[in-house]
């Protein structure tokens, strides 16, 4: 039981860093707003600290949770659930927050936007139901998030999946 939470945990740390790649250089004639690339590279900044942040809380659950319950039944899956209210919800909202707060690109306000709104839906999701988080994993239907990563994939947020 405790490898399959551990398999879970790695395919969601695995899949927040995975998404495709995209980019380019626009300019801008702003002075608050940031040109394509300085907006791409903070922003991935940002989710980049908040995956390792998460990861780490994570690894650090699960070794604990190893410990504790060594040769002891245990509910993985409620304390996973837990787990994601406590670190992941909290992350993802902090990596909304940190996202919204960058001038998006001229020009680029709507697809800046579209991130946003389906980062909030994705938190929004977890938040209802953490087990749809659980979709993620290895043999499951297809990544539930997919969707809702598109827009940051196609920006080229590539570590700003959720």
């Amino acid at each position: 039981m405790h490898k399959k939470f551990l398999a879970l945990f790695l395919v969601l740390a695995i899949g927040a860093l995975a998404i495709g790649c995209g980019g380019g250089d626009d300019t801008s004639s702003s002075p608050d707003a940031l040109t394509k690339a300085a907006y791409v590279k903070q922003a991935n900044a940002i989710c980049t600290q908040i995956n390792e942040e998460i990861a780490s809380k994570f690894t650090l659950f699960s070794s604990k949770l190893k410990r504790a319950h060594k040769g002891a039944s245990v509910n993985v899956a409620k304390a996973y659930f837990e787990e994601v209210e406590n670190v992941a919800i909290p992350a993802l909202e902090e990596q909304i927050e940190k996202l919204s707060a960058l001038p998006a690109p001229a020009g680029d306000e709507e697809a800046v936007k579209l991130v946003l709104e389906r980062q909030e839906e994705s938190l929004q999701k977890t938040e209802e139901n953490p087990r749809f988080r659980i979709a993620d994993a290895p043999g499951t239907a297809p990544n539930p998030y997919q969707r809702l990563n598109k827009p940051a994939q196609d920006y080229g947020l590539t570590e700003c999946a959720v």
